[in-house]
């Protein structure tokens, strides 16, 4: 039993690292201007791949900069211990949705601590222009909610 439960956190820790990757090599091609400057479309015109520049939070909310650290830095200390908590309760699908927020606001927090703003590049037509650590972060959040609706 606990070395199935090791092999389940060795592919989560595996998986979330994978897709920080991807997250990480994407923004670097778009910082390196490896797009055009007018990005591209798929889907005729549905989904655009963009690069812009995000100094808020979460849907263009404006905060001064130095507080969205802070605020980013407390909350991954405190999903951390959850994270760690959970480990040791041997919670997997906790795991997996904590995973995704930490490593998806690790992400976006590096972009800030590095550019002074989060690089986003995914344009959907009807919502606000996000990245891959956003994506991450919103589905940690609904497999989050998801188990604790389900108690």
């Amino acid at each position: 039993m606990f070395k199935k439960f090791q092999q389940q956190i060795f592919l989560v820790i595996s998986l979330g690292l994978a897709l920080f990757i991807v997250e990480s090599i994407i923004k670097y091609y778009i910082i390196l201007n490896k797009i055009p400057r007018q990005g591209f479309y798929f889907f005729s015109g549905l989904l655009q791949i963009d690069f812009f520049t995000n100094p808020n939070i979460a849907f263009g909310l404006p905060l001064p900069q130095t507080l969205i650290i802070i605020l980013v830095i407390f909350i991954l200390i405190c999903l951390s211990f959850f994270w760690y908590l959970s480990l040791f309760q041997q919670k997997i699908g906790q795991l997996i949705a904590l995973s995704l927020i930490i490593l998806g606001s690790l992400s976006n927090l590096l972009d800030r601590l590095i550019f002074g703003y989060v690089i986003d590049y995914i344009n959907i037509f009807i919502w606000p222009v996000f990245n891959l650590a956003d994506a991450m972060i919103v589905t940690g959040i609904i497999i989050y909610l998801i188990l604790n609706f389900k108690k």
